[in-house]
């Protein structure tokens, strides 16, 4: 999990939608379309159009506490080299900071996903693998559910993981939040 401050007047990232916040709730029923996986392809860039987001996707592996690494610059996403890669079969990890010292980062509109938005990762073989989203979820950081929010799938899927809930006091997030989406268009 990060832990930084937000910059003096900052303000915090978009809330997630209210649905998000309770991790008792159960999961909808999946909107998976069939569709075909693509072969292994490191992805180069994410964007996503309703947050105005593209940028650059680094390879971060694990830390030695066990946890995902995030990527060097705030600027970027970071893609969990553990996972598939986004569009194969499987459950590909991108990670991304929220914020920095210096003001918001590369995940910081996250929390303004909505299902049915989409996202694409442009990958190194020259394709672009789309995504929609499916559901948003905030999981505080005492009781991250890491084998079903890392664990494989069967069929593709992306999962976008930065921080969430700030805790000015304490001076670190309480929670995180995940985005997963789905192969659309």
């Amino acid at each position: 999990m990060l832990a930084l401050a937000l910059a003096p007047g900052q303000e915090p990232p978009p809330a997630p939608p209210d649905s998000a916040r309770s991790p008792a709730s159960h999961p909808q029923q999946s909107l998976q379309p069939q569709s075909s996986a693509l072969p292994k392809s490191r992805p180069v860039s994410i964007s996503v159009p309703k947050i105005h987001l593209k940028t650059r996707v680094e390879t971060v592996a694990t830390a030695p506490n066990g946890s995902v690494d995030m990527p060097d610059d705030p600027d970027h996403a970071a893609w969990y080299h553990g996972s598939p890669t986004p569009g194969a079969t499987g459950n590909a990890v991108v990670v991304g900071h929220v914020d920095s010292r210096s003001g918001p980062a590369a995940f910081y509109g996250l929390g303004a996903l909505r299902p049915g938005d989409s996202l694409s990762v442009d990958r190194r073989d020259g394709r672009t693998a789309h995504f929609t989203v499916e559901r948003i979820k905030v999981w505080p950081a005492d009781r991250f559910p890491s084998e079903k929010v890392y664990g494989p799938t069967s069929a593709p899927r992306l999962t976008l993981i930065t921080c969430a809930d700030w805790d000015p006091e304490a001076q670190t997030y309480r929670s995180n939040l995940v985005i997963t989406a789905h192969p659309g268009s």
